[in-house]
Protein backbone atom coordinates (compact mmCIF):
# COMPACT_ATOMS: atom_id res chain seq x y z
CA UNK A 1 0.00 0.00 0.00
CA UNK A 2 2.85 2.33 0.38
CA UNK A 3 3.55 3.34 -2.86
CA UNK A 4 -0.59 3.64 -3.60
CA UNK A 5 -0.57 6.30 -0.89
CA UNK A 6 2.61 7.56 -2.74
CA UNK A 7 0.45 8.28 -5.53
CA UNK A 8 -2.72 9.49 -3.50
CA UNK A 9 -0.05 12.16 -2.05
CA UNK A 10 1.42 13.27 -5.36
CA UNK A 11 -1.96 13.45 -6.66
CA UNK A 12 -2.95 15.84 -3.67
CA UNK A 13 -0.31 18.16 -4.50
CA UNK A 14 -0.17 18.17 -7.81
CA UNK A 15 -4.33 19.46 -6.94
CA UNK A 16 -2.95 22.03 -4.55
CA UNK A 17 -0.78 23.25 -7.02
CA UNK A 18 -2.93 23.61 -9.57
CA UNK A 19 -5.54 25.51 -7.38
CA UNK A 20 -3.21 27.58 -6.62
CA UNK A 21 -1.68 28.24 -10.04
CA UNK A 22 -5.73 28.69 -11.63
CA UNK A 23 -6.69 30.99 -8.55
CA UNK A 24 -4.70 33.57 -9.97
CA UNK A 25 -6.96 33.52 -12.93
CA UNK A 26 -9.86 33.43 -10.82
CA UNK A 27 -10.66 29.93 -11.92
CA UNK A 28 -11.23 26.60 -10.56
CA UNK A 29 -9.28 23.14 -11.45
CA UNK A 30 -13.39 21.99 -12.62
CA UNK A 31 -13.84 25.45 -13.69
CA UNK A 32 -10.97 25.47 -16.15
CA UNK A 33 -11.21 21.65 -17.49
CA UNK A 34 -14.96 22.94 -18.41
CA UNK A 35 -13.69 26.13 -20.76
CA UNK A 36 -11.21 23.56 -21.66
CA UNK A 37 -13.85 21.68 -23.36
CA UNK A 38 -15.94 24.59 -24.45
CA UNK A 39 -12.73 25.41 -26.44
CA UNK A 40 -12.97 22.57 -28.16
CA UNK A 41 -16.04 22.86 -29.69
CA UNK A 42 -15.97 26.91 -30.09
CA UNK A 43 -18.48 27.24 -32.55
CA UNK A 44 -21.68 25.07 -31.21
CA UNK A 45 -20.27 24.79 -27.38
CA UNK A 46 -21.11 21.67 -25.95
CA UNK A 47 -25.06 20.91 -24.57
CA UNK A 48 -24.79 20.15 -20.44
CA UNK A 49 -25.29 16.19 -20.63
CA UNK A 50 -21.54 16.07 -22.96
CA UNK A 51 -20.39 18.27 -20.64
CA UNK A 52 -21.48 15.36 -17.55
CA UNK A 53 -20.02 13.00 -19.83
CA UNK A 54 -16.93 15.05 -20.54
CA UNK A 55 -16.14 16.16 -17.27
CA UNK A 56 -17.60 13.19 -15.31
CA UNK A 57 -20.00 14.80 -13.49
CA UNK A 58 -23.75 14.75 -12.87
CA UNK A 59 -25.89 17.43 -15.41
CA UNK A 60 -26.53 19.02 -11.91
CA UNK A 61 -23.24 19.27 -11.22
CA UNK A 62 -22.76 21.04 -14.09
CA UNK A 63 -25.76 23.28 -14.29
CA UNK A 64 -24.74 24.94 -11.29
CA UNK A 65 -21.18 25.18 -12.66
CA UNK A 66 -22.51 26.64 -15.77
CA UNK A 67 -24.23 29.07 -14.14
CA UNK A 68 -21.53 30.22 -11.92
CA UNK A 69 -19.34 30.91 -15.01
CA UNK A 70 -22.05 32.94 -16.64
CA UNK A 71 -22.08 35.02 -13.93
CA UNK A 72 -18.67 35.74 -14.48
CA UNK A 73 -19.31 36.47 -18.32
CA UNK A 74 -17.38 33.41 -18.94
CA UNK A 75 -20.34 31.70 -21.05
CA UNK A 76 -23.43 31.78 -22.46
CA UNK A 77 -26.17 29.62 -23.01
CA UNK A 78 -28.41 29.07 -25.98
CA UNK A 79 -30.90 27.19 -28.07
CA UNK A 80 -29.66 24.28 -29.87
CA UNK A 81 -30.55 25.39 -33.78
CA UNK A 82 -31.68 21.52 -34.37
CA UNK A 83 -33.27 20.06 -31.19
CA UNK A 84 -35.17 23.07 -28.90
CA UNK A 85 -35.10 20.93 -26.22
CA UNK A 86 -31.26 20.95 -25.82
CA UNK A 87 -29.58 23.61 -24.02
CA UNK A 88 -26.18 24.64 -25.58
CA UNK A 89 -22.93 26.28 -23.63
CA UNK A 90 -20.37 28.38 -25.44
CA UNK A 91 -16.75 30.53 -24.23
CA UNK A 92 -17.30 34.31 -24.19
CA UNK A 93 -14.40 36.10 -25.63
CA UNK A 94 -13.74 36.79 -21.77
CA UNK A 95 -14.25 33.32 -20.89
CA UNK A 96 -11.49 32.62 -24.14
CA UNK A 97 -9.29 35.26 -22.47
CA UNK A 98 -9.60 33.85 -19.02
CA UNK A 99 -8.85 30.26 -20.47
CA UNK A 100 -5.88 31.31 -22.08
CA UNK A 101 -4.53 33.51 -19.43
CA UNK A 102 -4.96 30.14 -16.52
CA UNK A 103 -3.78 27.76 -19.01
CA UNK A 104 -0.45 29.87 -18.91
CA UNK A 105 -0.20 29.86 -15.58
CA UNK A 106 -0.88 26.24 -15.06
CA UNK A 107 1.81 25.44 -17.94
CA UNK A 108 4.08 27.35 -16.20
CA UNK A 109 3.39 25.59 -12.69
CA UNK A 110 3.57 22.39 -14.27
CA UNK A 111 6.96 23.15 -15.40
CA UNK A 112 8.47 24.58 -12.20
CA UNK A 113 7.38 21.68 -10.95
CA UNK A 114 8.15 19.10 -13.04
CA UNK A 115 11.97 20.85 -13.38
CA UNK A 116 12.23 19.75 -9.79
CA UNK A 117 13.59 16.65 -11.01
CA UNK A 118 16.51 16.22 -13.73
CA UNK A 119 15.42 14.85 -17.31
CA UNK A 120 17.08 11.60 -16.97
CA UNK A 121 14.46 11.00 -14.11
CA UNK A 122 11.86 12.79 -15.52
CA UNK A 123 12.25 10.13 -18.36
CA UNK A 124 12.76 7.27 -16.31
CA UNK A 125 9.04 8.21 -13.96
CA UNK A 126 7.34 9.28 -17.69
CA UNK A 127 7.87 5.62 -18.83
CA UNK A 128 7.13 3.77 -15.58
CA UNK A 129 3.71 5.59 -15.10
CA UNK A 130 2.89 5.51 -18.53
CA UNK A 131 2.92 1.70 -18.56
CA UNK A 132 1.17 1.28 -14.64
CA UNK A 133 -1.73 3.66 -16.34
CA UNK A 134 -1.76 1.53 -19.14
CA UNK A 135 -2.26 -1.64 -16.69
CA UNK A 136 -4.62 0.52 -14.82
CA UNK A 137 -6.46 0.95 -17.50
CA UNK A 138 -6.40 -2.64 -18.72
CA UNK A 139 -7.48 -3.60 -15.13
CA UNK A 140 -10.83 -1.76 -15.17
CA UNK A 141 -11.80 -2.99 -18.54
CA UNK A 142 -11.61 -6.42 -16.93
CA UNK A 143 -13.13 -5.77 -13.67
Amino acid sequence: MTIYHLFHEIYVLLDDGDRRALSEAGLTPTQYNLLSRLQENVVEGHTVTELAELLLCTRSNITRLVQRLKAQGLVEIGGDVKDQRLVRVALTPEGLRRLNLARQLHQEAVKRRLDLLSAEKRAQLMELTSEFATMLKLDLEVH
